[in-house]
C-alpha cells in the first residue's frame, strides 16, 4: 500500500508539500500539484480517512437526521431525495450517514451529541413541524445544517418546493376539468408543508365561487385516507375531486373509492403529489405532482457545503426553491 512519502518520492518534492497538495491548499503551485496528484494515482494512492480528518479539522460527514417522524413520506421521494444527497456528497468528497430517531425527543438528543462529539461537519433535517426544538437546538449551537422543508424558527437554512402553489397547481387542474366539491387529504396539521398545501388546496377553492373544499388531516400510514375519505363521504359531503398530498394517500383513496363504488375519474376525479413509480401502475394511472426530490437532495449538499466551507458563517437564513411540475395521467380526467 502506498504512503505519502512513496507519493513524495515520486512527485520530488518533500512529504509535507505532497500532503498540502493532496489536501488542495492554495499554497502549492498548480504544476507542483498536478505532479503530484499524477503520482498518487499512478501509486493508487488511498489516504487513510483519520488522517485526512487530522489534517484538515474535518470529519468529512454529513449527517442525515429525522427523516420520517409522522409525515406521510412517500418511500418514493425519499429514494430520490436520498440519492441526490449521496451523489452531491460525494461530488463534494464526502460520505453520508442516517440517523432514524422515533420522536422529536431522541432527534434532539441525537443532534445534541452529533453537535458535541462531532459526528460530522453538518446535519440536513427534515420534516419540521410549526414547534420544532430540534431547528431551536441548531440554531442556537450555530453548527452547519439545511433543512428540507419551511421553517417555522428564523436563521434556519433550507431548500423547498413552493408548497403552496403545488397544491393550488393540483387543485386549479381540476377545477379546470369541472370538478366543484373538492377534497384535499392533507398530513398532520402540525407540519409545515401540510399548513403549506391546505393554504394553497383553499386559496385555489376560494377561487371560484362555484367550489367548495374541505380538507382532512391524517398521520401515520397511508391506510389512514381510508377511513378519513369514508367519514367525509358518510357526513353526506358531495365528492367529485381529490387532492393528496402523496401518491400512497391517493393510491389508497383510488381504493377506498372503488370499493364504494364510485369510478375514478367518472365520478372523483383524483390527483397525489410525489410522482412516484407506483402511479404509473394503477388503475387509471394516477396523475401526479412531479416534486423533483433528486434536485432537492442535491441543492441540500450544495447549501450545506457553502456553509461548512464558510464555518457555518453564511449570515443566517437562506431558502433555496425547487420547481415541480404536474403529470397528468388518466385519474384526474
Amino acid at each position: 500500500m502506498a504512503t505519502i512519502r512513496d507519493i513524495a518520492r515520486r512527485a520530488g518534492v518533500s512529504v509535507s508539500t505532497a500532503s498540502l497538495a493532496l489536501n488542495e491548499d492554495r499554497r502549492v503551485r498548480q504544476e507542483t500539484r498536478r505532479r503530484v496528484v499524477d503520482a498518487a494515482d499512478a501509486l493508487d494512492y488511498h489516504p487513510m480517512r483519520a488522517a485526512r480528518t487530522l489534517s484538515s479539522g474535518r470529519t468529512w460527514s454529513i449527517h442525515l437526521l429525522d427523516p420520517a417522524i409522522g409525515a406521510n413520506m412517500s418511500s418514493g421521494f425519499f429514494t430520490r431525495f436520498l440519492r441526490g444527497l449521496h451523489d452531491a456528497a460525494r461530488d463534494g468528497g464526502y460520505t453520508l450517514t442516517l440517523t432514524v430517531p422515533h420522536d422529536e425527543r431522541e432527534a434532539r438528543a441525537v443532534l445534541k451529541r452529533l453537535v458535541a462529539e462531532r459526528w460530522s461537519d453538518g446535519v440536513v433535517l427534515m420534516n419540521p413541524s410549526d414547534h420544532d426544538g430540534v431547528l431551536e437546538d441548531v440554531v442556537a449551537a450555530g453548527f452547519p445544517h439545511v433543512l428540507l422543508g419551511r421553517s417555522p424558527v428564523p436563521g434556519v437554512s433550507s431548500v423547498d418546493n413552493d408548497n403552496v402553489l403545488v397544491a393550488a397547481d393540483a387543485t386549479r387542474h381540476l377545477v379546470d376539468r369541472g370538478r366543484r366539491s373538492l377534497l384535499l387529504i392533507n398530513g398532520p396539521a402540525s407540519r409545515t408543508f401540510a399548513q403549506d398545501r391546505a393554504r394553497g388546496f383553499l386559496e385555489a377553492c376560494g377561487a371560484d365561487a362555484r367550489v367548495t373544499g374541505r380538507v382532512v388531516n391524517v398521520s401515520g400510514a397511508p391506510d389512514a385516507a381510508a377511513p378519513a375519505l369514508a367519514a367525509h363521504l358518510d357526513a353526506g359531503h358531495a365528492l367529485d375531486g381529490l387532492v393528496a398530498v402523496s401518491d400512497p394517500l391517493a393510491i389508497v383513496s383510488l381504493r377506498a373509492l372503488h370499493e364504494r363504488g364510485l369510478r375514478v375519474p367518472e365520478d372523483v376525479a383524483i390527483i397525489g403529489m410525489n410522482n412516484d413509480d407506483l402511479t404509473q401502475y394503477t388503475n387509471p394511472r394516477l396523475a401526479s405532482v412531479e416534486l423533483n426530490a433528486y434536485d432537492l437532495g442535491r441543492d441540500a449538499i450544495e447549501s450545506l457545503l457553502a456553509r461548512i466551507d464558510a464555518g457555518g458563517r453564511t449570515g443566517g437564513e437562506g431558502r433555496r426553491m425547487v420547481t415541480h411540475e404536474l403529470v397528468i395521467r388518466e385519474s384526474s380526467g
